[in-house]
């Protein structure tokens, strides 16, 4: 009994203490130094879990850290699995159950870091200063910090180049040239939102992932349906928060150390400078995108001319159905790809009417790749979410 006591007063006690330090750390986190960000990432690993964060810089401390050390997680298991691909040749299916595993463990610890942003509400004040060019770590578990990992989460300069994906490049030049190795941002509560956002529709993407398996003949089936409605919860909210933070960042009129600014606002490391006419774009593609996901506009994927009308899925006259598909789910088991069942998609293909148009965002897209050929449109649809 006295053993049992003594335990469990240890057990309170090592957890106050931890509180404690954190508390202390949320008030002196240093996101603005290396030595600093690993000192307060730390700390904040000793903190417990988020439901004992108590204030909004706490969050936010607990964000930062969880949220770049789980980019450090993901590419350490992914470069150490390449290897291991390479020297054990393991089967599809066992690959398939690693990704899947890690795919869940994503969604996990994603959620975690969504349900602190949801807690945060700075109001006008600032929060935490963060410098991510001093974010340096070692990505890929080899025991030592290449340029491209010191200089990973760096905000790039400005410019007006075209979204791009390529090998990280891992010259000194390169960086202090094309990026704001002093860039620095004082968090507010328009920059919370925009985090929230990302999370939600990062998280609603893999839960959209999840919900298919990969069977014999690589057919794609639902295996998952109620993960479905989950993605479209998810995706749905990062919607509206994302047009929550067009309307935040309008509102703004501070211009210390800004994340996203608006186009009175100078002192912006954002890599795109946005023009008034980008959030009047912004706002029109979430309104049209909010009608297609709420049921409100139908997909034209079939009997229509446009980007997606050639894809022969809905006869004409009719739209398919996103909301349908999502939150009515054809049964566990339906083949969907490479040549779905027929209910998969007859059953979410509506009749266009007035209540039900067809929606104009295909032909939103085609227009800004048609006059932007070199898909500068991209990069600001990935900076913005």
């Amino acid at each position: 009994m006295k053993i049992g006591f003594m335990h469990c007063a240890a057990k309170a006690l090592a957890l106050c203490a931890a509180a404690a330090l954190f508390c202390g750390a949320a008030q002196a986190a240093d996101f603005t130094t290396s030595e600093g960000y690993a000192k307060t990432c730390g700390e904040v690993a000793q903190a417990g879990t988020p439901a004992q964060l108590r204030t909004d810089d706490m969050r936010v401390a607990f964000v930062v850290c969880r949220d770049t050390g789980l980019v450090r997680q993901i590419v350490t298991w992914f470069t150490q699995g390449m290897k291991r691909i390479d020297a054990e040749k393991p089967s599809q299916e066992f690959v398939l159950g690693e990704i899947f595993k890690e795919i869940d463990y994503v969604r996990s610890q994603l959620a975690e870091s969504r349900a602190a942003l949801e807690k945060i509400h700075l109001g006008s004040r600032k929060s935490l200063r963060l410098v991510p060019a001093q974010w340096a770590m070692d990505l890929n578990g080899d025991g030592q910090i290449d340029t491209w990992e010191k200089y990973f989460f760096a905000i790039p300069k400005r410019s007006k180049q075209a979204f791009s994906v390529g090998m990280p490049n891992d010259q000194q030049a390169y960086y202090e040239r094309e990026y704001q190795l002093d860039a620095a941002i004082k968090v507010d509560q328009s920059d919370v939102l925009w985090a929230l956002s990302y999370h939600y529709f990062i998280e609603g993407v893999l839960a959209n992932v999840r919900a298919f398996d990969l069977a014999p003949q690589s057919k794609i089936v639902l295996a998952r349906p109620e993960l479905l409605k989950q993605a479209h919860q998810l995706i749905g909210r990062g919607i509206a928060t994302s047009e929550k933070i067009r309307k935040s960042v309008l509102a703004e009129t501070g211009n210390d150390e800004e994340w996203i600014g608006n186009p009175s606002q100078t002192n912006s490391v954002f890599p795109i400078a946005l023009e008034a006419q980008d959030f009047v774009t912004w706002g029109a593609i979430l309104a049209e995108w909010d009608a297609l996901w709420r049921g409100r506009r139908l997909l034209p994927i079939g009997g229509h001319s446009g980007l997606l009308g050639e894809i022969n899925l809905c006869p004409a006259g009719t739209g398919f159905n996103i909301k349908t598909a999502y939150l009515q789910p054809p049964p566990k088991g339906t083949i969907v790809a490479p040549t779905p069942d027929a209910q998969f998609f007859s059953a979410q293909c509506q009749k266009v009417d007035r209540k039900h148009l067809l929606s104009t965002l295909p032909a939103m897209i085609a227009h800004a790749r048609e006059s932007d050929p070199g898909m500068q449109f991209l990069r600001y649809l990935y900076w913005t979410n």
